[in-house]
C-alpha cells in the first residue's frame, strides 16, 4: 500500500466523520423538539430536517465515503479516524444547540482526539481487495465475533430497561456496540465490491455479498434507532462520543480475532496500545459528566 493510497483512506475516513456529526448535529436539534412527544419515533420520521440529518449521517459521511476509506485503508482505522468529526460536533452543539461544554467534556474529547489520532499513526491498514472472505475460518471467526458483541448489547438493552437511571449512558455505549459491527461486515461487503468493479465475477461472493447487505441494514437500523433514542436523554456532544468508542475500538480488536492481522513495526503496536488507552480514559470522563447531568435532571 503506498503513502499516497493511505492519505487519501484517511482524508475520506476523516471526511466521513465530519459529515456523519454534521448530521448528528441536525437529528439531535430536531429530536430536542420532539423529545416528549408520546409517538418518538414517527415524530421524527415525519420531520424533512432530521431525514436530511439520517441522510448525511448514513449515505454520503456513514456509507459513501466510509466506503471509499475502507477501500483504501481497510476497517480498523476509519471508526477511529472517523472521531476527527467530533470537533464539529462540539463547536456545532454549543453554537446550534446550546448545550454547555464543561471542562470535563473538553478534556474527554480532546483525550479522544489524540487517542484516534494516534491510531491513524498506526497503520492498521488491511488490503481488501485481496483478502479471502470465502475462508471459512474466516467466516466462522466472524459470525463467532458478531454474536459475542450482540450479546453484549442485548445485556446493556436489558439494563436500560431495569434501570431508569443513566438511560443515556447505557443507550448510547448499546447503539455504539450494534454499529460496531457495521464495520466489521463491511470488509468482506467492501471485497466483493472492490472485485466487482474489477471484474472479477465469484457466485460465492456475490450470494455472500448480498447476506452482507441485509445483515448491514439490520445493523444500521437497529443501531440508529437506539442512538436516537439515547439522545432524548443528554447532550450530543457527550452521548455522540460515548456512543463511538465502541465504534473506535471493537474494529482494533477484529484487526487482530477476525482478519488475523499484524501491526507493520513495533511502533504501530506502541501508537496503537496507547490510542486505544486514550480513547478508553475520554469515555470514563464523558460518562462521569453524562451521569452527572442525568442525576440533576432527576433532582430538578
Amino acid at each position: 500500500m503506498s503513502d499516497f493510497t493511505y492519505l487519501i483512506g484517511i482524508i475520506f475516513a476523516i471526511l466521513a466523520g465530519i459529515v456523519v456529526y454534521i448530521g448528528v448535529l441536525i437529528q439531535k436539534h430536531v429530536i430536542n423538539k420532539h423529545s416528549n412527544d408520546p409517538k418518538f419515533i414517527r415524530s421524527l420520521v415525519k420531520n424533512p430536517f432530521w431525514i436530511i440529518g439520517l441522510l448525511l449521517q448514513i449515505v454520503l459521511g456513514g456509507l459513501v465515503f466510509y466506503f471509499i476509506a475502507i477501500i483504501f485503508i481497510g476497517p480498523a482505522l476509519v471508526p477511529g479516524l472517523m472521531s476527527g468529526g467530533l470537533i464539529v460536533l462540539s463547536l456545532g452543539s454549543v453554537k446550534i444547540l446550546n448545550e454547555k461544554l464543561g471542562k470535563e467534556e473538553i478534556i474527554g474529547i480532546l483525550l479522544m482526539i489524540s487517542g484516534v489520532t494516534l491510531l491513524g499513526l498506526s497503520e492498521l491498514s488491511l488490503d481488501v481487495s485481496t483478502f479471502n472472505i470465502l475462508d471459512s475460518g474466516f467466516i466462522f471467526r466472524i459470525i463467532v465475533f458478531s454474536i459475542v458483541i450482540l450479546s453484549l448489547a442485548i445485556v446493556f438493552e436489558i439494563l436500560h430497561r431495569k434501570y431508569a437511571k443513566n438511560k443515556g449512558i447505557i443507550m448510547a455505549i448499546e447503539a455504539g456496540l450494534i454499529l460496531s459491527l457495521n464495520t466489521v461486515w463491511a470488509s468482506p461487503g467492501t471485497t466483493v465490491v472492490t472485485h466487482v468493479v474489477d471484474g472479477i465475477i465469484i457466485e460465492e461472493e456475490i450470494i455472500f455479498g448480498i447476506i452482507i447487505g441485509i445483515i448491514l441494514l439490520l445493523i444500521v437500523a437497529i443501531g440508529i434507532t437506539i442512538g436516537q433514542i439515547s439522545l432524548k436523554y443528554g447532550q450530543a456532544n457527550i452521548l455522540a462520543p460515548l456512543n463511538s468508542v465502541p465504534i473506535q475500538t471493537i474494529p482494533i480488536v477484529a484487526f487482530f480475532i477476525i482478519f488475523l492481522s499484524m501491526p507493520p513495526t513495533t511502533l504501530s503496536v506502541i501508537f496503537m496500545v496507547i490510542g486505544f488507552v486514550l480513547v478508553i480514559m475520554s469515555s470514563f470522563l464523558l460518562t462521569k459528566r453524562q451521569a452527572k447531568l442525568e442525576n440533576l435532571k432527576e433532582v430538578e
